[in-house]
């Protein structure tokens, strides 16, 4: 009888230890483990070029008191002359891209928002830049998938550039400040 017992609780251990172990055992841990149920990616970003021409010639005219620069050439009478036009891929654009990004989760608790790590590659996949997008799940449903828009504006866009996001498996103590769904937890 005292056997059965001994071996009952051999068997009961581990199971104990095993569930244990999986269990949080603070609040960090517990939203760092809420956020692995968590998945991101971008399904597609648009560029908006507006020239920034007019603040240029603003400031041409400034330069120059009002004058455009003329260009007298051998051909043109000096009534008919001309002013400069500089070439259209010198015009300075200020660039606003919004990503689009689907997240989904299968948390068995949702988090009322999670914080994306974002990044901006070149043609060659070497980081131009990053940001920490936070976006608000409170109202995500299990399993499906929901489409979020992040606005980036005055951004150094090139073609060839190309967008990322993922959602940090481990985030360390000392970034989680960076990492909204942290915040007010005392880590």
């Amino acid at each position: 009888m005292k056997t059965k017992r001994y071996f009952r609780l051999a068997l009961l251990l581990p199971l104990v230890a095993l569930v244990l172990a999986g269990c949080p055992k603070s609040p960090e841990e517990r939203v760092a483990k809420l956020r692995t149920y968590y998945k991101a990616r971008v399904i597609g970003i648009i560029v908006d070029a507006v020239p920034a021409a007019a603040e240029v010639l603003e400031e041409e005219m400034v330069e120059g008191e009002g004058e455009m620069p003329m260009t007298e050439t051998e051909d043109a009478p000096a009534a008919a002359i001309e002013p400069e036009v500089e070439a259209v891929a010198a015009v300075p654009t200020l660039q606003t891209v919004r990503v689009d990004i689907l997240i989904q989760h299968d948390s068995p608790e949702k988090l009322p928002g999670i914080t994306l790590d974002l990044e901006m590659v070149d043609a060659q996949e070497v980081l131009k830049d990053s940001w920490k997008v936070w976006v608000d799940t409170s109202e995500l449903p299990k399993a499906t998938g929901s489409q979020f828009t992040h606005v980036l504006e005055d951004i150094d866009y090139a073609e060839g550039d190309g967008f990322s996001v993922d959602v940090r498996s481990y985030v360390p103590p000392e970034e989680r400040g960076q990492y909204k769904e942290f915040a007010g937890l005392g880590g």
